[in-house]
């Protein structure tokens, strides 16, 4: 049996955002096209508690979708969420943590709803007994706090941790998380990111998961959403040729979007700009030559607060050197360390002496 997953939709009302329902019924459309009926939503399927669910409902009953199970647990975005609140009957809602065996020959799944001031661990162990090792599925949200845990810029602080020791003691087959919104993958232990991009912090293709529940294995699927975030930072420098010099960068970056040109009208961009150089007036009218098929985040211009006027080529010849050799080196992924691009600005500022 196939199950899709998916989390953090942050849906509010249809008018605010109708990007986030069109993702979500792109994932029932995805669904329905390899015959899969059940959804799994690892929480924040809603932005904030609020009284009216209508339009979810709605969206559940339509003809199309009335087939499909959604199998909700709450996040902390909608930790009061409960099966009353939905009039739909092909939804439900886990309020409490739950073992769901999906049919006689598939895994069981734990489902673990955001719980203030619990982890997962101690709840985990209170289904340990009824849970073979290596056969069971872990469906929760919260903070998976060692090997890969990212900070969340709108949420400061640790939500529902898992630990590796937990996933050591208690031996899921896989664990699926919802609460980062960026997709990430490390073993047994999966971030399925948000469905839809909410805002410029979150870029990228988005995803759902599909889960083969009777084998545990796991599939990634794209998520066709009507909006595509990108936040790109550069480094220039007072070379003969600043044009070309910056439009490499650029055409790199771009590549690396892994998007095709039909899929640029919905790409919204942010773009800063650090280092050094001779023809600022220059270096913007490029980088909007650039970029000229896509948008700008919210109308913004490029970035170029972060440089600075210098036509010293030899100083210029030196940083391109170090620059080269710190790409090089392997960086620490350790969120309490700079990152690459910061220890590069610093080399920048020390050898330009500012």
């Amino acid at each position: 049996m196939k199950i899709a997953v998916t989390a953090d939709p942050h849906l509010t009302s249809l008018k605010d955002h109708p990007e986030r329902y069109h993702a979500m019924e792109n994932i029932l459309d995805q669904m329905l096209k390899a015959d899969i009926y059940t959804l799994i939503i690892a929480g924040d399927l809603f932005h904030a508690d609020f009284p009216n669910y209508a339009e979810f409902d709605d969206l559940c009953q339509k003809p199309d979708y009335r087939n499909i199970q959604f199998h909700i647990i709450p996040g902390n975005h909608d930790s009061q969420l409960h099966s009353r609140m939905l009039a739909s009957d092909n939804t439900k809602i886990y309020s409490k943590p739950a073992i769901q065996p999906f049919d006689l020959m598939s895994l069981p799944f734990l489902f673990l709803p955001y719980q203030k001031n619990k982890n997962m661990g101690e709840v985990i162990a209170s289904f340990h007994s009824e849970l073979s090792p290596n056969e069971w599925i872990l469906i929760g949200h919260g903070d998976w706090i060692e090997g890969m845990r990212e900070s969340n810029p709108f949420e400061p602080g640790v939500y529902m941790p898992l630990t590796r020791s937990d996933v050591e003691r208690f031996r899921p087959a896989q664990v699926v998380l919802g609460h980062i919104h960026k997709p990430l993958d490390r073993e047994s232990v999966h971030y399925l990111g948000s469905p839809c991009g909410l805002d410029i912090t979150e870029t990228g293709k988005r995803r759902f998961l599909v889960i083969d529940s009777e084998n545990g294995s796991v599939e990634s699927k794209t998520v066709d959403t009507d909006l595509i975030f990108f936040d790109e930072s550069f480094i220039i420098l007072p070379v003969e040729d600043e044009a070309a010099f910056i439009k490499n960068q650029v055409l790199a970056s771009m590549k690396a979007w892994q998007i095709v040109e039909s899929e640029k009208k919905k790409v919204k961009l942010r773009v800063r700009v650090n280092g050094y150089c001779r023809d600022k007036h220059g270096l913007m009218a490029t980088l909007k030559a650039c970029v000229k098929n896509v948008s700008f985040y919210q109308d913004e211009e490029p970035d170029l607060s972060g440089v600075s006027i210098s036509d010293d080529v030899d100083r210029a010849e030196i940083t391109r050197r170090v620059l080269e050799k710190m790409r090089a080196l392997k960086w620490p992924q350790n969120e309490e360390e700079p990152g690459k691009e910061e220890m590069m600005l610093e080399a920048l500022h020390v050898i330009y002496g500012d």
